[in-house]
This record gives structure tokens, C-alpha cells and sequence, in this order.
């Protein structure tokens, strides 16, 4: 009896909140989506250095939390990406948020000659 209410508890999530169950934005290693690639979920940061990965922080947006994660292998290699509905992809070309800001709320196939590998810092936001 247990497991059905729970069950029905998460339905009725999902039912209620299904944008935040699929708010996603996705970067490639490569134009046209090929390549490694990997997922950012709503106020989750990548910085493309090395660095101790931090959970949830204030995150100065009315609200909610960030996640910042350090991935190096990253750095210099975002060609493409995609953006669920209703979210926006922010990369910077330098970490911290410095040097130039390329940010959408539509995907690409290919980010152009300029912002081609160039990225060390990105932010999703749904």
C-alpha cells in the first residue's frame, strides 16, 4: 500500500513539475552534436580547470542552488550544443566568468569559427 501512495507522490511530480525533470543543456566536443558530451541540469556550472567540485551554494539568483563542477578535460572544447525549452546556456571564454560571453536559449549545431573551442566556463539556467 506504501509503494503505490508513493508511487502516486511522484506521478503527480511529475505531472506538476515536468519541465524541471528534463531542463537540460547539453555541450559536444564537436559541430553537429558528435563527439564526448555532457549534460548540465538547471543552475549547474562547469569551470573547465582543475578544482574541487562544490554541491549545492547559494547561488544569488532569487533562490534555488548552484552546483559548480570542475572538469578539466573540458577546457577549449565546446563546438555545439543544445538547449531544452525554456532553458539558457551561458559560456564564457575565460573561467570566472571573464573574457567574452556567448549565451542562448536555442541550440546549435555549430557555435561559429569564433567561439569554437574556446569556452572554459559554462552555465545552464532553466
Amino acid at each position: 500500500m506504501k509503494a503505490c501512495s508513493i508511487a502516486a507522490a511522484l506521478t503527480a511530480a511529475l505531472l506538476f513539475f515536468p519541465a524541471s525533470a528534463q531542463a537540460t543543456c547539453r555541450i559536444f566536443q564537436h559541430r553537429d552534436y558528435g563527439g564526448s558530451g555532457y549534460t548540465l541540469h538547471n543552475f549547474e556550472r562547469m569551470k573547465m580547470v582543475r578544482g574541487e567540485s562544490l554541491g549545492c551554494t547559494t547561488n544569488g539568483h532569487g533562490g534555488g542552488c548552484e552546483s559548480t563542477i570542475y572538469n578539466p578535460s573540458w577546457n577549449d572544447h565546446v563546438s555545439s550544443f543544445r538547449v531544452k525549452d525554456g532553458c539558457t546556456l551561458t559560456l564564457w571564454q575565460h573561467v570566472n566568468q571573464g573574457g567574452s560571453r556567448f549565451r542562448s536559449n536555442r541550440s546549435y549545431r555549430y557555435v561559429g569559427d569564433r567561439w569554437n573551442d574556446q569556452a572554459s566556463e559554462a552555465l545552464c539556467m532553466c
